[in-house]
């Protein structure tokens, strides 16, 4: 479009105030093109305000998955014979004596120990799987997350793993908004739910539990329509509720089962 045509549109090419009878087709032209362009550039800072905060969480997934695997390898390197701050072993003890004696070969070969660490979770894994299928406990998600089980509802059996920060809590609703998606529960079959409907929060333990006996976490109905009931009684609106393993509670016509780990 030409820049001169844009100055005039933007310009007092047409009466103040919503377009009325004694309007000239001309005026009504102007007073539209210049409607078409408030909302254009309305939508495209809409746009990047949205691609910015995407990629901000996405580049904090990032650093938290690499501060993870330094986390892990300094771990490994400062437990060579497997004695580390929780007694875990993490290397074979007869391997570390046979790299020792060869000049501390295991430096040089740390695919090896990321294939053992990799086998050694999948098979705690297989364990605690084998132990649900013999009647034992469940297996239970990481301690810096939560699981939520739909046991009674449109979306009933279906599973959510949720990992809340402090600061960022996991949200509830019907909404089908990427925070929901990604990071939170979207019931949006329920149409008891409201579009936000509650969030989980968590204090405490930093990632990964570590620290302060673990991470606390809380549920929270942030005002919903239809509210939250616990136990036969509605829960107060913004109001924390401490949950515990096996906590139920009933949103709209769903009833889930909270699963800490």
């Amino acid at each position: 479009m030409d820049e001169s045509f844009c100055g005039s549109v933007s310009g007092s090419k047409f009466p103040d105030g919503s377009p009325t009878k004694e309007w000239t087709v001309e005026e009504l032209l102007h007073w539209s093109l210049d409607q078409y362009q408030n909302r254009a550039i309305e939508q495209t800072e809409q746009n990047i305000a949205s691609l910015k905060d995407r990629c901000e969480r996405e580049c904090e997934d990032v650093m938290t998955l690499h501060a993870l695997a330094a986390d892990m390898a300094s771990k490994n390197d400062g437990n060579p014979g497997g004695e580390g701050a929780g007694g875990e072993e993490n290397v074979d003890p007869q391997r570390s004596e046979n790299n020792a004696a060869e000049g501390g070969e295991l430096a040089t070969k740390p695919t090896t120990d990321a294939a053992t660490n990799v086998a050694n979770a999948a098979a705690d894994v297989a364990n605690a799987v084998a132990d649900g299928a013999r009647g034992g406990a469940p297996p239970r998600p990481p301690s810096n997350s939560i699981e939520i089980l739909m046991i009674v509802g449109p979306h009933a059996p279906s599973k959510y793993l949720l990992r809340p920060r402090p600061g960022q809590p996991c949200l509830l609703g019907r909404s089908k908004g990427k925070k929901f998606v990604k990071n939170g529960v979207s019931l949006h079959k329920d149409q008891e739910v409201s579009t936000t409907h509650a969030k989980f929060v968590v204090e405490g333990g930093g990632l990964g539990g570590e620290g302060g006996g673990g991470p606390k976490f809380y549920f929270v109905d942030v005002g919903s329509t239809n509210g939250t009931v616990y136990k036969g009684e509605p829960l107060e609106p913004n109001v924390r509720l401490a949950l515990e393993n096996g906590t139920e509670l009933k949103v709209g016509n769903s009833v889930l089962r909270v699963i800490l780990g």
